[in-house]
């Protein structure tokens, strides 16, 4: 893949995790949400390269299967210790952060890779 098409997919993936921000967070819980889509977003970025966007046709379906798989195992093999400075709250958010950002991947993938492309 050509690194025009990383950056727009970087780019896209950006956007649609910004628009899901809580940009008046106000408790722990929210901003833990919002570090949890930033982590998201970092890690996409990180391991685009890792990820196999390129596929054929016949085999989209099982592609985009493989992608979310994939991007869910990238995040879920983040750990996260308990700080000082970070309430047990916060952690949770991060968590939900993780669950949210991998619904947005799941939808950006569909979008991005349309199963009719006549």
């Amino acid at each position: 893949m050509d690194s025009q098409k990383m950056k727009n997919l970087v780019r896209k993936f950006n956007t649609c995790i910004d628009m899901n921000k809580d940009y008046q967070a106000y408790s722990d819980f929210k901003e833990g949400v919002n570090k949890g889509l930033d982590i998201a977003k970092y890690a996409f970025e990180e391991n685009l390269e890792k990820l196999s966007l390129s596929c054929s046709d016949e085999d989209r379906i099982e592609r985009i299967r493989l992608l979310e798989n994939d991007f869910n195992a990238l995040l879920d093999a983040i750990t996260l210790p308990k700080t000082p400075n970070c309430s047990e709250e916060r952690l949770v958010g991060v968590q939900t952060g993780f669950e949210k950002s991998k619904k947005i991947f799941k939808e950006f993938i569909k979008e991005s890779f349309p199963l009719e492309n006549t």
